[in-house]
């Protein structure tokens, strides 16, 4: 009968730690530490071939690979760039230190699909990064969380404090998205808060109010009315190619909880104030931007505005401003700027001020604002509505000009609903031509919103008037005074002319008010020109408007 043993091999074995250390192990002998949990093997002699005496590690499933990777150098093949003192010594770092430089949303198990919600986890990667007590406030924390491209549904407002930077793959790449009624989305918190437990707004101060804040690379989507950015006392912040989209389209009510961005002060010293918003757009909102606040010196620049009840409205809400002294609505929004935007299919306002002065529009293009989703010629609203003294408008593009202006085919029954109600100082971007003046008596050739409500107003008519066939270029200021009190106007001409002395004054301005509709107010200006040029010429004018507004019932002072 044959015999059978069962042997059980074991190698050497102890603690790593403990004692002299790890001894030296004989040639292919194997020694295994039970407390690192590691592997090693012994060299072998050098006389056997050995390049060294000592021990070697074999990598098993405790092994951390990024720890042991150490020779990470950047570029370390180029020997005309130094990382180090010579060529020969460069930085080396580990690969973990190298892939921790870039911090990604993906670290904290958020994995960019609409089947998990992303509410805590989101909210605790900004709290880990931003308020943790081990670094907090220190330049070491202020690093970038990055937001692979996926959407990332929320069920909860998230948190902001300061210094966080929030850097997605792009607009409609990286979407932060709630189906959830009655949340905002993002807010802005002071750096008083802590992990999981946000500051009351009441505690900001001027030392810890939000600041430096950075959102780029995204969309912030809403499928219920609800306000998608909420900045508290926030500064000196920077939002750029973040697209806000809510649900709201043209005739659905028009509600103050449905904001894009809102922006909150808490007192007179502690506003928000200094933020920067590039390239972004705002679609399907019933406010683009709202505050009743005592914010300044905010810009919006190269931004897209579209589908909203109204654009930005500063101080709307207000039955008046409160007198204390730093409670925050003394002023209301003002020096705040926004151009080179775009607006189109704006309900009512693209821009309304109530309270607030020093605010300027410029250079923005505003096509389809103020019909309530209908043509442009049955304009019902302003596209700028001023009602305190002190705002402007500048070098700004209406397309509503065009067609209640220069389109015979709306002289009638239609009226010239300003493109900028109230007190105002206005120069209009666009350059109009007109090339058909012939000779003959006063003939219209354009018109002008009179505004019933305004108590007086002048527009300045910068043009040049040259003659085709003959010698004669006259350029200069056609001014026209208009009463608000009993709807006079009147018009005077200062020129400087150039040409054959009988064509100097051959062509004159004159001006009336109209009731274009028949409702019995004169709201619309009929502007004039007649010509004794000879019945063969043809003048070409060229011209641009300035308008200078005041109220007798405006918001102010």
């Amino acid at each position: 009968m044959a015999v059978v043993q069962i042997s059980r091999i074991q190698i050497r074995r102890g603690q790593k730690n403990a004692g002299s250390g790890l001894p030296q192990l004989a040639s292919g002998e194997l020694g295994w530490a039970v407390d690192t949990q590691e592997l090693f093997i012994g060299n072998g002699s050098v006389s056997e071939g050995s390049p060294a005496v000592g021990n070697t590690k074999v990598l098993t499933q405790y092994d951390n690979i990024f720890t042991l990777a150490d020779s990470y150098t950047y570029r370390e093949a180029d020997a005309f760039l130094l990382t180090g003192g010579t060529v020969d010594s460069p930085v080396r770092r580990t690969l973990q230190a190298r892939l921790d430089d870039r911090v990604s949303v993906r670290s904290f198990g958020l994995t960019g699909q609409v089947s998990q919600i992303a509410t805590v986890r989101l909210q605790a990667a900004i709290d880990q990064l931003y308020l943790n007590d081990a670094i907090k406030g220190s330049a070491q924390s202020r690093v970038i969380l990055h937001l692979e491209p996926g959407i990332y549904v929320i069920d909860g407002p998230i948190y902001i404090p300061p210094y966080t930077t929030l850097v997605g793959a792009g607009a409609d790449k990286t979407i932060i998205r709630t189906l959830t009624a009655s949340v905002d989305m993002f807010t802005t918190i002071n750096g008083d808060s802590i992990v999981g437990t946000p500051a009351s707004n009441a505690s900001t101060t001027t030392i810890n109010q939000p600041t430096r804040i950075r959102l780029e690379g995204m969309t912030l989507e809403t499928t219920v009315p609800n306000k998608a950015l909420v900045l508290n006392n926030c500064k000196n912040s920077v939002f750029k190619d973040v697209k806000f989209s809510g649900p709201w389209v043209s005739g659905s009510a028009v509600a103050v909880t449905d904001v894009a961005i809102q922006m909150n002060s808490l007192s007179g010293a502690v506003e928000t104030k200094n933020n920067v918003f590039e390239d972004c757009t705002v679609n399907g909102f019933a406010y683009a931007v709202i505050s009743d606040w005592d914010i300044h010196n905010n810009s919006w620049s190269n931004c897209e505005f579209y589908d909203l009840a109204y654009g930005i409205a500063f101080g709307t809400q207000l039955i008046s401003l409160d007198i204390l002294e730093g409670s925050g609505k003394q002023i209301g929004p003002y020096n705040n700027r926004w151009n080179n935007c775009k607006f189109n299919d704006i309900n009512k306002n693209a821009a309304w001020v109530k309270y607030g002065k020093g605010n300027v529009s410029e250079n923005n293009f505003y096509t389809m604002v103020g019909t309530e989703g209908a043509a442009e010629y049955l304009a019902t609203n302003s596209i700028l509505k001023y009602q305190t003294p002190g705002n402007s408008s500048i070098g700004d593009y209406f397309s509503r000009t065009a067609v209640l202006s220069y389109t015979p085919g709306y002289w009638t029954n239609y009226p010239y609903i300003p493109e900028i109600e109230g007190a105002v100082i206005a120069a209009f971007g666009e350059l109009h031509v007109l090339n058909s003046i012939t000779s003959g008596l006063a003939q219209k050739r354009f018109r002008l919103p009179g505004e019933i409500d305004i108590a007086s107003q002048q527009f300045e008519i910068e043009y040049v008037l040259s003659s085709r066939n003959y010698s004669a270029v006259r350029s200069g200021v056609a001014t026209l005074t208009v009463n608000g009190i009993d709807k006079t106007v009147t018009v005077s001409d200062a020129y400087d002319y150039i040409g054959t002395t009988a064509y100097e004054d051959a062509i004159s301005f004159s001006a009336l008010i109209q009731d274009a509709d028949g409702d019995a107010e004169n709201e619309t200006i009929d502007v004039l020109l007649s010509s004794t040029m000879p019945v063969d010429d043809l003048t070409q004018l060229e011209f641009k408007i300035r308008n200078r507004k005041t109220t007798i019932d405006a918001t102010g002072e």
